[in-house]
């Protein structure tokens, strides 16, 4: 246990095009080497596809995604004696948002999606 308290968690600044704290989380969690203006022009790009596809508000539709995904309970082991049990607890509220975040880049990454050498593999009678 800690001698010292807990620090205060940072405050996160909004994202400059949707004004969205949870936009930018998003896009924090999807850097990777630091590249943030990769991650933010994928995700730009991405909510674009999505407005245009939906016809709806893109930041409104992202938030309903979070929100379905987002868990309600977890179960943590609990030792009883010589046994373990798992308990179901309630997750807070700030836990909820960085599962729901994480299984979603997550998930978005496991997606079986075709190389670039698979994608132009059609144009391979040009070697020269």
């Amino acid at each position: 246990m800690p001698r010292r308290r807990r620090p205060e968690p940072r405050e996160v600044v909004p994202d400059p095009l949707y004004n969205s704290t949870l936009v930018e989380k998003f896009v924090n969690s999807m850097m990777w080497d630091g590249k943030k203006m990769t991650a933010q022009r994928i995700f730009y790009h991405a909510m674009n596809t999505l407005g245009e596809r939906s016809g709806d508000d893109p930041l409104k539709v992202f938030k309903k995604a979070i929100e379905n995904v987002k868990p309600v309970l977890e179960v943590k082991t609990r030792r009883v004696g010589g046994a373990n049990y798992q308990v179901p607890v309630e997750v807070p509220q700030n836990r909820r948002t960085s599962l729901a975040l994480r299984w979603l880049i997550t998930n978005a990454r496991s997606r079986p999606d075709k190389s670039m050498a698979e994608a132009n593999e059609a144009f391979a009678h040009y070697r020269w």
